[in-house]
């Protein structure tokens, strides 16, 4: 991670302290009394305490982490739907103006929020493996532009009943607890509609995703629903998705295009990037270099961003191919066709 003081400027480290915790200049969550590492039992005997306790912490963690997005990555908060700002996603400045090149960012489902992988990485390893920050300044320093989904939070701040909480004098759990209200019907819906606002306004072949888990569901999902996906977008990287082609009803053009333009990273023994042999993805299956789940997207980093730069390569090299070489005779040609007119 950069500089510890970004991390100490955070408003939200100090809310991290009053769980007594705070991340030191590794990244890593360290108790602010022992230096230890993060324990998820607090009390003993105190089962219900100690869930609404690390339910509450969670709620911190991924605010600290939103804030390092803003913050540490220079992304913006925006909100959704348009007209009411609800609930949000994050972006790079230049996302919305018509980008030569964006990376969607899409998390797992469950606890993991807008810019987290895994939040058991952020509490039992550090930052840079929990975390989607060195996807985004990988992309960034590649000149991508960046959304970053928050589609396991479709769920609004009702900031009005927030601040009267915390007027009250109470314990920690209550006075960092979100009051949450649906906003949109599910998952699926709330990807669709950033797609519609943001993403489907993008140039032919400008998009790739980046997709882990149930994110490579959601994204078929979307495949299913919007066809000028299989226009704009030109890669799309699964790592460990769960997405199936014949659950899903994904029709053969769909198909066709799935096993084009998708590959997927699967936990294996194999080394990385070697073959993993399987029928219900229907796209190219490679190892992701470790067995281990939660480690993936770390393990295939780099080699996700080296498939994403050779595709796009092929690509400019094929609109080269095909776009007619302007001749001499080529012009004279085209000049008496003109004069014939």
């Amino acid at each position: 991670m950069e500089e510890p003081a970004i991390h100490q400027q955070l408003e939200s480290a100090e809310k991290l302290k009053k769980f007594k915790y705070y991340f030191n200049e590794k990244g890593q969550l360290r108790h602010t009394e022992t230096n230890e590492p993060f324990v998820f039992k607090q009390h003993s005997n105190a089962t219900n305490w100690n869930h609404q306790w690390y339910k509450a912490f969670g709620t911190t963690l991924a605010e600290y982490v939103y804030e390092l997005l803003e913050k540490e990555c220079r992304l913006k908060r925006v909100y959704i739907p348009v007209d009411g700002g609800r609930s949000f996603c994050f972006m790079s400045e230049r996302a919305l103006s018509n980008p030569s090149k964006l990376i969607v960012l899409m998390q797992d489902r469950g606890v993991m929020r807008a810019g987290t992988w895994s939040q058991q990485l952020i509490l039992h390893d550090c930052l840079d493996t929990g975390t989607q920050i060195p996807f985004i300044k990988k992309a960034l320093s590649e000149r991508y532009e960046v959304i970053v989904l928050n589609s396991n939070d479709f769920m609004a701040v009702n900031q009005d009943d927030d601040a009267e909480k915390k007027k009250q004098p109470d314990s920690d759990e209550r006075e960092l607890k979100l009051e949450q209200t649906l906003i949109v019907e599910s998952v699926e819906a709330y990807t669709i509609y950033i797609w519609d606002q943001f993403i489907s306004k993008c140039p032919d072949n400008s998009v790739a995703f980046i997709a882990h888990g149930y994110g490579g569901l959601i994204f078929v999902n979307l495949l299913n629903e919007r066809r000028d996906v299989m226009s704009k977008v030109y890669a799309v990287a699964f790592i460990n998705s769960v997405h199936d082609a014949d659950h899903q009803n994904v029709g053969q053009i769909g198909r066709d295009w799935i096993e084009k333009h998708c590959r997927n990273w699967l936990p294996s023994p194999k080394p990385l990037d070697k073959p993993v042999p399987s029928l219900r993805m229907g796209c190219t299956q490679v190892s992701a270099g470790t067995e281990k789940p939660h480690l993936a997207p770390m393990t295939c980093f780099h080699s996700i961003f080296k498939h994403l730069k050779k595709v796009s390569n092929m690509q400019k090299a094929n609109r080269i191919i095909r776009s007619p070489i302007l001749t001499r005779s080529l012009s004279k040609k085209n000049y008496r066709k003109q004069g014939k007119m």
